[in-house]
């Protein structure tokens, strides 16, 4: 068969876009096909705008403890709604320009519209059918939704983050993890009445215990309110806003809001993808089903990204992506693909990678633990981000590092060099040869691995 394209991809998210252009780089005659707007959720409407609204909400927090440091604000600190938006709008527009840029040089062709099979190598975008030796799925995600009355008033992520969306002054978020906890900082900043209702026994429940217990007590000093071991059962529009309805271990409790946001997670993106026509099986939660190597059921239909499941972070499905663009170029990726960092946008920012103390004592791993605390660290103590600390778990036997969380200023920057870490199963022997320099939060992670065996310089 005469196929037009090579590979063809469908969806033009981080997953989609960083295959495109590695198969064009392996010298692949590629196909993408995206339904809105090259870049998916992460960039248009996820990671990206999320991002630059928090950095808002961290310039305007800074201008209000300006007197702090002595420097004097004329005026009362304020901001303007829609040149909050328009600045959101600018950084996503210049980096989607700049992907479609990139797309365009390596020849990659684009196709606007929603992809369905028609069989195993052909797929329909609009009144055009398009056929290729592989496909590649990588449809992303969308807004999981609460199965309760009511659910009709509530709003999800999109609500902030596309648009020019007013923000009233009293909302509640369900929903405690990384999107819940990312928008009450947001909310908090603007001067929002903010209240978490969460499901389980604590926010952030993904992450190291001690991390989200301090967050926490963080967002409760910034002014939240936070409801554990509460589960939503229904939400009712009233006479001036709409009242949420849980329960939690006092029994059935109420909170009447201006606007309700949900922020339960997401799902796979798959509405519409038709894929039992091209004979690709779906899983019972349903995700794209594939194996180690990111095949499908047909061998040559491969998915990557949020379509498939299980960890929904725009780097990982980028790097998934890369690796099967090399696959079916029989080139050799080097990525370690098991040693997943994950980030968090709070003030302190959270990043981990690898296991948590927790998890390693569970798989019976004995080890060794350095914490180090940010109030023992000079720079932080100089930005007035004190709070905090980094932990890294080593395993006893070997000396190996097994994982490492820091909830800390810049922590998502500083990460990088505990990834590379763990990826090459380094031990604390190889990590004590770095001389970090000073005064940076990044000499806390030397700090915390002289902790493990008791021999950090600044804390006892």
């Amino acid at each position: 068969m005469d196929y037009q394209f090579d590979l063809m991809i469908l969806g033009g998210g981080p997953a989609g876009y960083s295959a495109a252009i590695r198969a064009a780089q392996n010298g692949k005659k590629v196909a993408l096909a995206e339904q809105c707007k090259v870049g998916g959720t992460c960039l248009n409407r996820g990671c990206i705008p999320t991002k630059a609204l928090l950095h808002t909400a961290e310039v305007l927090n800074s201008a209000k403890e300006a007197a702090e440091y002595g420097v004097t604000v004329d005026g009362q600190v304020g901001y303007d709604l829609s040149k909050v938006y328009a600045r959101r709008d600018l950084v996503v527009t210049k980096l989607r320009t700049g992907v479609e840029k990139l797309l365009s040089a390596r020849k990659v062709a684009l196709f606007n519209g929603k992809a369905s099979f028609v069989d195993s190598h052909t797929v329909s975008v609009g009144e055009e059918k398009i056929t290729a030796e592989n496909i590649l799925i990588s449809t992303g995600s969308v807004p999981a939704t609460l199965k309760i009355e009511g659910m009709e008033y509530c709003v999800n992520s999109d609500y902030l983050l596309e648009g020019e969306n007013e923000i009233p002054d009293n909302i509640v978020i369900v929903g405690g993890g990384v999107i819940g906890v990312e928008f009450a900082e947001i909310l908090l900043a603007l001067g929002k009445k903010v209240t978490i209702v969460e499901f389980m026994d604590r926010i952030l429940a993904t992450v190291d215990r001690d991390v989200s217990l301090q967050h926490a007590l963080a967002l409760k000093k910034k002014g939240a309110t936070i409801n554990l071991n509460a589960a939503v059962g229904k939400v009712e529009k009233t006479e001036n806003g709409y009242r949420v309805f849980f329960t939690d271990k006092k029994g059935e409790q109420t909170i009447d809001a201006d606007l309700v946001i949900v922020s339960t997670g997401r799902r796979a993106n798959i509405a519409g993808l038709n894929p039992e026509a091209a004979g690709v099986q779906v899983t019972e939660r349903g995700c794209i089903k594939v194996d180690e190597q990111y095949r499908t059921s047909v061998d040559n239909i491969y998915a990557v990204g949020d379509c498939i499941g299980g960890i929904q972070l725009a780097h990982f499905a980028a790097a998934q992506g890369e690796y099967v663009a090399d696959v079916l170029s029989g080139n050799v990726n080097h990525t370690n693909l098991s040693v997943v960092p994950s980030c968090i946008y709070t003030t302190p920012e959270i990043a981990c990678v690898g296991m948590t103390q927790a998890q390693a004592t569970e798989k019976g791993i004995e080890t060794e633990v350095g914490k180090f605390p940010m109030g023992a660290n000079g720079k932080s103590l100089i930005v007035g981000q004190e709070r905090g600390f980094v932990k890294t778990v080593f395993e006893k036997a070997t000396g190996k590092l097994l994982g490492a969380v820091l909830y800390c200023d810049r922590a998502t920057d500083i990460l990088g060099q505990l990834v590379l870490a763990v990826s090459n199963g380094m031990t604390r022997d190889q990590m004590e040869r770095a001389i970090h320099p000073h005064p940076t939060v990044e000499e806390s992670v030397g700090e915390s691995v002289m902790a493990s065996v008791g021999k950090a310089i600044h804390t006892l």
